[in-house]
């Protein structure tokens, strides 16, 4: 069956948490048609395909999706460790390609991933959806726009919520990877700059994350210094009790920006016990909503040739080097002098 006049026929790979945000973006957008679902387990796979009121397909065989000549497009939503394999099998096919971050925690996997797809004439794009929310986008401009003169100080803080499943974190690659990893592809954003040094620190106060026994901490930070002498500071914890919580400030020369949490409503209630206002979006799916989408949209501008890719592979690989280093750093307790080749 011939895929619908003018769209974009997809493929989502991956029915999990983050693949179920992906796959309601992609139904809601009309610029896709979502062709196939595949994931591990059929039935998760048919279900999701049941549900998107057209001719999807769902299988657990990856290789019936890339086979047909409808599909242009890939989303990958596995799990960290089968990205690259799925990436290079979509590569191959032909498939232009977005996919969850990180592509891999090999920088020579990350490196392999994208020189691939650039011989074989398809787009890659990594997953770090921040730079497609709204408030962050318009903040990050007028930063390089000079609206607060001389950028000085770049402060992120990201603080999750609910707490991770221990069992997630057996293959997320550590905190600095999973977490932090969407602040320093943030950093280098705004900084318009790659930093030259890093100093990270890392603490665990949570018995089920130390039970898991990788030795992986549930609060960071990261102290970054850039050639023009900015200065960076990221600010990650694994649960906050009272929502998710993701902020940017920066202050220069001739002022300050901040992008703050999205609320409910703006409705503050004022009294003689103090202030109350709606609490933060319960988890990154209610934060990011209209982000996702946004993210998806830009993908679509990709694959049509219209725009170029807003996170290229430089970004992924750059993100990759220094989380790695804030991590040796935070075992070590060292400064760590950043090179990128």
């Amino acid at each position: 069956m011939l895929a619908h006049p003018g769209k974009i026929g997809i493929a989502l790979i991956g029915g999990g948490r983050i693949g179920c945000v992906h796959h309601r973006n992609i139904l809601n957008n009309r610029r896709f048609e979502l062709l196939y679902v595949v994931d591990v387990i059929e039935e998760r796979a048919k279900e999701l395909a049941a549900q998107s009121g057209g001719q999807a397909q769902g299988t657990s065989d990856l290789t019936v999706a890339l086979a047909d000549d409808r599909v242009k497009c890939v989303l990958v939503s596995t799990p960290t460790n089968f990205h690259v394999q799925t990436i290079l099998a979509a590569v191959k096919a032909k498939k232009h390609i977005m996919c969850e971050k990180p592509i891999s925690l090999d920088l020579k996997e990350i490196d392999e991933c994208y020189n691939e797809a650039a011989k074989n004439g398809v787009h890659l794009l990594c997953g770090y959806q921040r730079r497609h929310d709204a408030s962050f986008s318009k903040l990050q401009k007028a930063a390089t726009d000079g609206v607060i003169g001389q950028v000085q100080v770049i402060k992120t803080t990201s603080r999750d919520h609910p707490a991770p499943n221990p069992a997630f974190l057996k293959t997320s690659g550590g905190m600095f990877h999973d977490c932090a990893s969407h602040d320093i592809d943030v950093q280098r954003w705004i900084a318009q700059e790659d930093p030259v040094s890093l100093y990270a620190t890392g603490t665990c106060f949570s018995k089920e994350i130390e039970a898991v026994g990788i030795g992986d901490w549930d609060n960071i930070t990261i102290s970054l210094k850039y050639p023009s002498g900015k200065l960076g500071l990221v600010d990650v914890s694994r649960h906050a009790t009272y929502g998710y919580d993701q902020r940017i400030e920066v202050l220069g020369s001739k002022g300050m920006l901040q992008a703050e949490n999205p609320r409910q409503t703006t409705v503050i209630l004022s009294n003689e016990n103090g202030f109350t206002s709606d609490v933060t979006p319960y988890s990154f799916p209610e934060r990011y909503v209209v982000t996702y989408a946004a993210e998806l949209d830009h993908f679509g501008d990709v694959v049509e040739g219209k725009k170029p890719l807003l996170v290229t592979h430089q970004d992924a690989r750059k993100s990759a080097i220094i989380a790695e280093a804030a991590t040796h750093s935070a075992r070590t307790g060292e400064i760590v002098i950043l090179k990128y080749d």
